[in-house]
């Protein structure tokens, strides 16, 4: 847990407290790192509903608050916890950061990291899920892997990779491991990423880990259930590290921003500080949009 530091965190939480003795959800708790902040600025009446879809994750979140009666933790997806146990309530706040931990990128088990060696490509963050990566790549078309790939990652040569994954699994060969596709990038792709900053694995990656994890979808439910949860002069502050997903949260608030009942307090995002960036490399391609409920 150390090795993880929440981006943006003081922007977030100033942004998503509106009420210190309201009510709360941290749709991804993570490793905590927000909701600690926030309880430090609410009052003993105040409620806050913490969630997070990797089990072990949930565990660890039960364990860092079980001493502070105002959090209640739940394993489940956001969407769902919106859907299901809290379904009929209204918040002053609710937050979700769609980012994935450093801690989750070196976890084995998950293979969500390319810097893995031999984990198994497995992807799944919830195992509850029934595809991996693995049955990804075994099971879906060159076309649909090439728009996975380009669409989910942004990958530029999504069709070179997606023909070579194709090409060897008509010769029978079946990618299990995070190294064996991590090698398999760098011989197809490497020559386009040899001046850039990022390895030729980044974007595929990334796009077979949305995809498994229905990443997208997730969020899409989200935005549609999330703003009719808020209370009067309740904010619902969103982080997004990809394009793809801070391009639909952009669209969703602007267009409910459209409406009565609805604003932008701050109409462009939110972006990390070149200090923050300089201490957590990561954070540099966060960005924090924010939406008020001005009426019911």
């Amino acid at each position: 847990m150390a090795d993880h530091v929440s981006v943006l965190l003081e922007e977030t939480v100033s942004a998503w407290v509106t009420d210190p003795d309201g009510i709360y959800l941290d749709g991804t708790g993570g490793y905590g790192g927000h909701t600690s902040l926030l309880l430090k600025k609410l009052g003993s009446k105040a409620k806050v509903f913490v969630c997070d879809y990797h089990l072990p994750t949930a565990k660890l979140l039960q364990s860092k608050f079980a001493e502070d009666d105002r959090v209640t933790v739940f394993h489940q997806r956001f969407s769902r916890v919106l859907q299901e146990e809290l379904l009929e309530k209204n918040f002053d706040g609710i937050l979700v950061d769609l980012g994935i931990s450093s801690p989750q990128l070196a976890e084995a088990d998950l293979g969500i990291g390319f810097l893995l060696d031999d984990a198994p490509l497995d992807m799944r963050i919830d195992h509850r899920l029934e595809k991996t990566a693995a049955d990804l790549l075994q099971e879906e078309s060159e076309e649909d892997l090439a728009d996975m790939f380009f669409y989910f990652g942004g990958e530029r040569y999504s069709r070179k990779i997606a023909a070579a994954i194709v090409h060897d699994r008509e010769k029978g060969v079946v990618y299990k491991t995070t190294s064996e596709l991590r090698d398999l990038c760098d011989r197809v792709l490497g020559r386009f990423y040899r001046q850039k900053k990022i390895h030729a694995a980044t974007k595929v990656f990334q796009a077979l880990r949305i995809a498994v994890n229905q990443e997208l979808k997730e969020l899409e439910l989200f935005l549609e259930l999330a703003p009719q949860h808020l209370k009067p002069n309740g904010h619902l502050a969103v982080i997004a590290f990809h394009s793809g997903e801070d391009r639909m949260v952009k669209t969703k608030f602007r267009d409910l921003a459209m409406e009565d009942g609805f604003a932008l307090p701050k109409r462009k995002a939110i972006k990390p500080s070149a200090e923050e960036i300089d201490q957590n490399p990561r954070a540099r391609s966060a960005r924090l949009r924010v939406l008020e409920r001005r009426s019911l």
